[in-house]
């Protein structure tokens, strides 16, 4: 159900926090849990240490709801 997505969102959140770049991680820059790949794949261009700083969740909300609620099916989900 659409309707867990924020719930669902939220919760991931506090999971996966702000903005990290280890050198042993091989996801890279990483922030809220979007990589740097994944974050130019969305906005068809390469971007800075500074772009990816400044995410919000309303920057990734739609990212999350696309390339994995949606591909998930998560929808079909039963309300929680």
């Amino acid at each position: 159900m659409r309707e867990n997505f924020d719930k669902a969102l939220q919760l991931m959140l506090k999971h996966e926090g702000g903005f990290v770049n280890h050198p042993s991680d091989p996801g890279g820059m990483t922030n809220l849990g979007v990589t740097q790949r994944v974050y130019e794949e969305w906005v068809g261009y390469e971007v800075t240490k500074q772009d990816m700083m400044k995410l919000t969740p309303e920057d990734v909300a739609p990212i999350y709801l696309k390339n994995y609620w949606e591909k998930a099916s998560c929808d079909e989900l039963p309300p929680v």
